[in-house]
């Protein structure tokens, strides 16, 4: 099994803080090259997060038949359709 150095909830933590970071720089008018230094690194945190969401070995055993619309009965799917 592959240990990661951030745990998942760490690495959605770090891309969301450098997007806002990155959104918070324009706001306050920064240097442009600061701005975009903050633009490239919430994009590389963007896309780490995506693959590390993609890669991640978490496993369920509920079946999508079985566990869609819970909320509602009437448009609920048993598997029998």
């Amino acid at each position: 099994m592959k240990r990661y150095w951030l745990a998942l909830e760490s690495v959605i933590a770090v891309a969301a803080g450098a997007t806002v970071s990155y959104l918070i720089s324009i706001l306050f008018d920064l240097p442009l090259a600061l701005v975009l230094g903050l633009y490239l690194t919430a994009t590389v945190t963007t896309l780490w997060m995506v693959f590390r969401i993609l890669k991640d070995p978490y496993s369920t055993d509920k079946t999508f038949d079985e566990f869609f619309y819970q909320d509602r009965d009437d448009i609920r799917r048993n598997g029998r359709e």
